[in-house]
């Protein structure tokens, strides 16, 4: 039962860590650009 589970499940997983690595940058960006405009 797991093994199947897992084969499916571990490729999404690893694109989604990548989605959110991704955003994360991205609104770090964001938040430095507003911080040092604010500043």
């Amino acid at each position: 039962v797991g093994d199947p589970f897992k084969d499916t499940s571990g490729p999404s997983l690893n694109i989604l860590i990548k989605l959110m690595s991704m955003v994360s940058v991205v609104f770090a960006g964001l938040i430095v650009q507003y911080a040092l405009a604010l500043f």
